[in-house]
């Protein structure tokens, strides 16, 4: 099988956990569907593309930012929120309200990213990618993202026993006894009654030094890294 393998630099970066509002708590990792969403702004999809996604990688320190974040009252005003802060300016507003709210960034990261998906898919991405016209981001808009490495490599399955050199997210069905944190991460949607129903995929958030070994074989790329694509429930 072929992938596309990334590796991806960002000096901060926040991927924010879905209901976390007082506190903009991240994932130690970009999630799946953080993932595709950017592939898919590269490639200027106007549908779900299909494709599997393995993410691992590593980073320095967490630190948290403080940040007032803006909230509308209503669904329409003419109100609008320009931070005017230090200016000598008195300003009211009616139907916007403000908070202070924590962010939790994560510091120096790197990340190496494996991508499954037909070999058209993977020609374009690598083309768009090496282009280097535009720039990406990872999490926030504000998260840019530099992409050091983008080739396409043969994967193959060997029966064999990884140790993690990173961080990674494993499918559950690998973990067996291995120390993780879980997680059930979004990957796509359905639209049910006017309601957002998501796929999940069921991971352990593994740290490096974790033998990961499984009766099936395990991916692995030209360097020996572990490719671990979950699949959706």
């Amino acid at each position: 099988m072929k992938a596309l393998r990334l590796k991806l630099y960002q000096q901060t970066a926040c991927y924010k956990k879905p209901f976390a509002f007082k506190v903009s708590e991240t994932y130690p990792l970009p999630p799946h569907s953080t993932v595709k969403g950017m592939l898919h702004a590269i490639l200027n999809a106007k549908e779900l593309i299909p494709m599997q996604i393995s993410i691992q990688g590593s980073y320095d320190t967490l630190i948290t930012d403080y940040q007032t974040h803006y909230f509308f009252k209503t669904e329409k005003t003419e109100e609008f929120a320009l931070t005017i802060d230090g200016l000598g300016i008195d300003r009211e507003f009616g139907n916007i309200t403000t908070m202070p709210i924590y962010t939790h960034m994560l510091y120096d990261v790197s990340l190496l990213i494996h991508v499954c998906a037909s070999e058209e898919v993977l020609n374009e991405l690598e083309e768009r990618i090496s282009e280097g016209n535009i720039h990406h981001s990872l999490g926030r808009w504000e998260d840019l993202v530099r992409i050091d490495a983008c080739e396409i490599v043969e994967v193959s399955v060997e029966d064999e026993e990884i140790f993690l050199k990173q961080s990674a997210y494993i499918p559950n069905e690998m973990l067996g006894d291995t120390e993780h944190f879980p997680y059930s991460l979004n990957w796509t949607y359905r639209i049910i009654d006017g309601v957002r129903v998501w796929d999940k995929l069921k991971v352990g958030y593994v740290q490096p030094g974790s033998v990961i070994y499984s009766d099936e074989g395990l991916l692995l790329d030209p360097d020996g890294n572990g490719v671990f694509f979950p699949n959706p429930t």
